[in-house]
């Protein structure tokens, strides 16, 4: 047996260290289509606190920031191709 162990490979196994940061380092394009997501959600929010006037313009865009927002997202992380 002792001969077997001397045989064996001294090497020690060692994990791969993998910065976290560079792990969860969000992409540009995420940032945008996320941004344009909640500007589209935050636009009815203000009109409903009455920070700016409720208009059927800004109703319309604020669901076309949705719509455009949430597809380019989807489309970024993969959900649709």
């Amino acid at each position: 047996m002792a001969s077997a162990s001397r045989t064996l490979s001294q090497a020690r196994i060692e994990p791969i260290h993998v910065p976290v940061l560079f792990v969860f380092l969000p992409r540009l394009d995420l940032i945008i289509s996320a941004a344009i997501l909640i500007a589209g959600l935050l636009l009815p929010l203000l009109m409903a606190v009455g920070v700016i006037s409720g208009t059927l313009w800004l109703g319309l865009l604020s669901f076309g920031l949705i719509a455009v927002g949430g597809t380019l997202f989807a489309i970024f992380i993969g959900e649709i191709r």
